[in-house]
């Protein structure tokens, strides 16, 4: 079994029952905002709640799937000969966001993306808090989004069935709700979402959590100083 831990200061989530139907993004200039997709105002939503304002901090930018809508409607404009939009092809990439909050932002820190299939949500958690430890007087903010794939992909993935977000600011000398984070092999599959929804009822309830999927069983709990 392998570990980290994770020293979490503070979270966000969209996308629960009964939360807020449109995300925030006011805090980005009109000018960006109409680039912005619904995936980048997801992220960038529950990113901004855990970064105050001009203050600097280095970014972890997840998502399963990233930016498939825009990737799907390049394709088929490719298929009907059509010459796609620059604009369209750079907001495409995976670290979209991270570069257009960095840039909304003026903030020059690193910003990292992460895809790691169904596990990208925990495995951004063990990048953010390997990065908060390398770095222990930065901020490091894990903001992991996703979408339902596009119709076209459905056939051949058709999670997530809803849109969701969460942002996990992490500091290794200001942890209020430090957890052990550990992995290791183990049956079973849990829906790709669940990652999510757990682990935030976890920090919430300051219970144990767990998730399993692709050969993988995650387990977080809190940390008990020696």
């Amino acid at each position: 079994m392998e570990s980290i831990l994770v020293p979490v200061s503070k979270w966000a989530t969209w996308g629960e029952e009964g939360c807020s139907p449109q995300p925030q993004v006011g805090f980005i200039e009109p000018l960006v905002r109409r680039r912005l997709s619904f995936l980048d105002r997801i992220a960038l939503h529950v990113a901004n709640a855990c970064v105050g304002e001009g203050e600097p901090v280095h970014l972890v930018f997840a998502s399963r799937h990233g930016e498939l809508a825009r990737s799907a409607e390049l394709l088929a404009q490719l298929a009907r000969s059509e010459l796609p939009s620059p604009m369209s092809f750079s907001l495409s990439v995976l670290n979209a966001a991270a570069g257009l909050y960095g840039i909304a932002r003026k903030d020059r820190s690193p910003a990292t993306a992460v895809s790691s299939g169904e596990a990208t949500f925990p495995l951004a958690l063990v990048e953010g808090a390997a990065q908060a430890q390398k770095n222990p007087d930065a901020a490091v903010v894990v903001a992991f989004a996703d979408e339902p794939p596009p119709e076209i992909y459905q056939p051949l993935v058709d999670s997530p069935r809803k849109a969701h977000a969460i942002a996990v600011r992490l500091e290794a000398r200001k942890a209020t709700h430090p957890l052990d984070l550990s992995w290791s092999e183990a049956e079973g599959d849990d829906a790709p979402e669940e990652a999510v929804w757990r682990f935030a009822r976890s920090l919430a309830d300051r219970t144990t959590g767990a998730w399993a999927s692709g050969g993988q069983r995650w387990q977080w709990r809190s940390h008990v100083h020696a």
